[in-house]
């Protein structure tokens, strides 16, 4: 048997939203890069092979544009969005600006992009946008990820 599910408001504090701290760091080696490489599978000589890279567009070896998920990072200040009873990943957007090269330090800042609701077929949602910016040691944005997660109230089941 299905009861409804409680009917609760939504909270956040919204003091954190737009609030950037850093949320990690990162030296790149070549051999960080090598082995992302191998672990996925990509053997693109732009990122695995240094003689070959060297006459490639980047002059020199670069990582794939998905090195950037072996980044750990941390998730910033706590919204504390309170709302429904499911939380889910709603995906996750890249810009990608300038390569990382080896000998890179990568910083990553995040913060609370954005906090909306929406209503689809199926009612309401309160989306959670965190933006990280990550830059390198010389100050250049080279990638941001906006990662959304999506809250939901459920029927629950007995």
């Amino acid at each position: 048997m299905a009861l409804p599910a409680q009917d609760e408001e939504l909270s956040y504090d919204e003091s954190v939203v737009g609030v950037e701290v850093e949320t990690g760091r990162f030296e790149v080696t070549k051999e960080h890069i090598l082995s992302f490489c191998e672990a996925i599978g990509d053997t693109n000589p732009l990122f695995t092979d240094e003689e070959a890279a060297r006459t490639g567009p980047y002059g020199g070896l670069i990582a794939p544009p998905a090195f950037y998920t072996s980044i750990r990072t941390g998730g910033g200040l706590d919204p504390k969005l309170r709302y429904g009873n499911l939380t889910l990943n709603a995906g996750q957007h890249w810009e990608y600006h300038a390569p990382i090269r080896p000998g890179d330090t990568i910083t990553a800042r995040t913060k609370v992009h954005d906090i909306y609701e929406k209503t689809g077929r199926t009612g309401r949602m309160v989306f959670l946008v965190r933006r990280t910016t990550y830059t390198n040691q010389r100050g250049e944005v080279v990638a941001v990820s906006d990662a959304s997660l999506v809250h939901r109230k459920v029927e629950q089941q007995q």
